[in-house]
């Protein structure tokens, strides 16, 4: 696996959400500003857990990573089910944009170690 093609999905990805994030910000729409701004953050979460990950086992990182990654989001899901329950939109919403940034992740990834 080319690291860098990894690196490269994230800040791309990165940029795109931060243009969506002025673009809604000049509109005025800042909640939702403010929910894409936890989407971002998952991009760094993920680069510096893949950081770790070829740190530590640059041999195993395919299995790592994915590993690593999803501990420290699997409990996202569970928030969300919680804010459901609760009638929380706004949680909702930012669990929400949180977890298709973990799957559009995710699945890069796998497609990049095949």
């Amino acid at each position: 696996m080319n690291n860098n093609d990894f690196y490269g999905f994230l800040e791309g990805r990165k940029k795109s959400v931060t243009s969506d994030i002025e673009a809604l910000s000049a509109d005025g729409r800042t909640d939702e500003a403010n929910i894409l701004k936890a989407k971002f953050n998952v991009y760094d979460i993920a680069k510096s857990v893949f950081d770790t990950t070829a740190k530590q086992s640059p041999d195993s990182v395919a299995t790592a990573f994915p590993a690593l990654f999803s501990r420290i989001t699997g409990p996202w899901n569970t928030s969300l089910e919680t804010a459901k329950t609760h009638g929380d939109d706004r949680k909702v919403l930012i669990e929400e944009a949180k977890l298709a940034a973990v799957a559009e992740i995710t699945a890069r990834f796998a497609k990049l170690v095949r």
